[in-house]
């Protein structure tokens, strides 16, 4: 609830058991074995918890912190526009070569966007071919005048995070005590798929140290756009003689000089052959510390 809070996000006692956080005492057996029942019990009976947590509506949240239900519930509706956009345009994006998968990913994931915010779009391609599909799915979007820029955010699609098949493997990406990138994972909405996903949920088991309870997501019909098997391979007959280093050197020359400066030095800007990460504003330091705080801050309150 504490880390939820910063989002603005109060939860259901399902939600609570799929995300229960259980950090660095995740050694203790009782914590992996904790039943949805569990939860519902000690939401609805503990005195102790009555005394730091509320509940309207079947969601529930720290003390005073009513206003962030009605939050919740306004942010679904924008999700769903959301969504919806995202899906008009991943029906073109599936048609780019290589393409194996391609998410939405942070807020918007969980139907938590705000109304002026962006779709963000996690991207797994085929080995080695990230510089490629990078190149083609910006060329789209720059063409559909889609991108984000300082000015204007709201509704555009901003891709920045692509991963070949063979690196879906992120905990090699987190900073220390990383609370974000574990959430961020088990967060990831698989709208286009050929199969990468279920790859991506087997490579990113560490998750459960932290999230036990994890479930991966099965995508609803009106959030899917789907992949037609015959043209999975036919897309790519012509593009499989294009050099990835075509793309790679054209990309590198005309990359803004603040990510070509960040390139390698930590986990926010990665770019090699198998991941193109291009984060330069990096929050989770900063979600780590209103985490601790709001933890603090929710157990002093009598």
């Amino acid at each position: 609830l504490s880390y939820f809070d910063i989002f603005d996000y109060p939860l259901t006692p399902m939600e609570i058991w799929k995300w229960l956080y259980v950090g660095d005492q995740a050694e203790i057996p009782e914590l992996k074995e904790v039943m949805l029942f569990d939860v519902m019990t000690l939401c609805q009976e503990s005195a102790w918890l009555k005394n730091h947590i509320e509940e309207q509506d079947g969601f529930y949240f720290l003390k005073g912190r009513k206003g962030i239900v009605t939050i919740r519930q306004q942010r679904y509706l924008w999700a769903e526009d959301k969504f919806h956009r995202a899906m008009k345009v991943i029906k073109w994006l599936r048609w780019v070569p290589f393409v194996r998968m391609i998410g939405v990913c942070n807020t918007l994931a969980y139907n938590n966007s705000r109304r002026g915010g962006d779709i963000d779009l996690f991207v797994i391609t085929s080995r080695h071919r990230t510089w490629q599909v990078r190149f083609w799915v910006n060329s789209i979007l720059k063409l559909l005048r889609l991108r984000p820029t300082a000015e204007n955010t709201q509704d555009k699609l901003c891709s920045s995070f692509f991963v070949d098949i063979d690196h879906v493997y992120l905990e090699k990406l987190a900073i220390q005590d990383d609370i974000y990138l574990p959430y961020w994972v088990t967060q990831v909405y698989p709208v286009y798929d050929e199969g990468a996903y279920t790859t991506f949920v087997q490579a990113n088991e560490w998750v459960r140290q932290a999230l036990p309870n994890w479930l991966p997501i099965e995508p609803v019909g009106r959030r899917q756009v789907k992949a037609y098997r015959w043209a999975k391979r036919m897309k790519e007959l012509f593009f499989f003689f294009l050099p990835e280093s075509l793309f790679r050197a054209w990309q590198q020359k005309i990359m803004p000089e603040n990510l070509r400066a960040m390139a390698n030095k930590d986990t926010r800007v990665v770019v090699n052959d198998s991941v193109l990460k291009f984060h330069d504003t990096d929050r989770r330091q900063s979600f780590l510390e209103q985490w601790r705080v709001r933890k603090g801050e929710a157990l002093k309150v009598t």
